[in-house]
């Protein structure tokens, strides 16, 4: 399946999403989401010293807070097909 989201990353089966990114007064805040094709997905929230937006997205993907299943489809309203992670 293919969503309509920017994906910085594929990995074996999972591919990585931004829902969104901001740079706040030189910090860096992402929202992602990893999706295992035809299983599930989950969403994270993480921050870090905003030089780069790709590597905000990867820290984030990897070691930012995994989101409600509610907040989750808030930022990625398109991922209808999987369930969302528990």
């Amino acid at each position: 399946m293919t969503y309509p989201y920017y994906c910085f990353q594929e990995d074996g089966g999972r591919q990585f999403y931004e829902g969104r990114y901001w740079n706040a007064n030189g910090k860096g805040i992402a929202v992602v989401a990893v999706v295992t094709s035809g299983v599930d997905w989950a969403a994270y929230i993480g921050a870090d010293d905003g030089l780069r937006e790709k590597a905000c997205l990867q820290w984030a993907a990897m070691n930012g807070v995994k989101l409600s299943a509610n907040d989750a489809k808030y930022f990625f309203p398109e991922i209808k097909d999987l369930a969302y992670r528990s």
